[in-house]
């Protein structure tokens, strides 16, 4: 009995990558790469799951991955009251993949 390897399906999992601040603004200007950045997703996708996605999807290299969830805001109209959709901050720190430190070393 032979097993074979199932495949690999990524669920639909919403990114929406944050603003850079001025400090990464600055440096993605000068350096052309980024180390950290801040994406907004759905609050039920977990760590390892943005991992393999980040990597197989887009090829890039994470060292981790940080999270915070957030409730959604209360607001009130003139019909009442509702709430805002629930979120989930997630800070992606990549590998250090600059050419020039790894050839000196």
């Amino acid at each position: 009995m032979s097993w074979k390897r199932l495949p690999t399906f990524f669920a639909n999992i919403p990114l929406k990558l944050m603003p850079l601040s001025e400090g990464q603004q600055k440096a993605f200007e000068t350096n052309g790469t980024l180390k950290q950045v801040a994406f907004q997703t759905i609050p039920s996708v977990s760590k390892p799951e943005l991992k393999k996605y980040l990597e197989s999807v887009y090829g890039l290299n994470v060292a981790t991955v940080r999270t915070l969830n957030y409730e959604g805001a209360k607001k009130r109209s003139k019909h009442g009251f509702f709430r805002r959709a629930d979120y989930k901050k997630v800070y992606v720190t990549f590998k250090n993949t600059n050419k020039a430190d790894s050839s000196s070393a």
